[in-house]
């Protein structure tokens, strides 16, 4: 079992889209390719581009440029990478997001027409 790396509690396993992840009260750890395979199935579930996306704004949470978390994985200290506007914590194992970080991310990529289309392959995305 996984710990929280921000509170060291114990995370516990959720079913997402038919993604498994790692979940606390502070966020969730996701395993590489996870966060693709999320935000795809949010993607290939929408019935079509809604042109009302496009008029969405672009949401992007507070960040602490102070704060070092470890990987619950490898126990490495994560590097914080901008992705879609929003900042998440890196490690060679998988990301870190915050509470609600991974619903700006969805909301970010909603406003991107090629996303809603499908057309975008995003393959340089799947390092997340």
């Amino acid at each position: 079992m996984r710990n929280c790396p921000i509170s060291n509690e114990p995370m516990r396993q959720e079913q997402r889209n038919g993604v498994t992840i790692d979940v606390s009260s502070r966020g969730i750890f996701l395993d590489r390719s996870e966060l693709f395979r999320l935000t795809e199935a949010e993607r290939s579930g929408a019935w079509s581009f809604p042109w009302v996306d496009l008029l969405r704004s672009e949401i992007n949470p507070p960040v602490d440029h102070e704060r070092t978390l470890t990987c619950p994985v490898t126990g490495e200290e994560m590097r914080i990478v901008k992705y879609k506007g929003v900042h998440i914590d890196v490690s060679s194992a998988g990301i870190w997001l915050d509470a609600g970080e991974l619903e700006a991310i969805v909301n970010n990529l909603k406003r991107d027409p090629s996303y809603g289309r499908g057309m975008a392959l995003r393959l340089s995305e799947l390092q997340f």
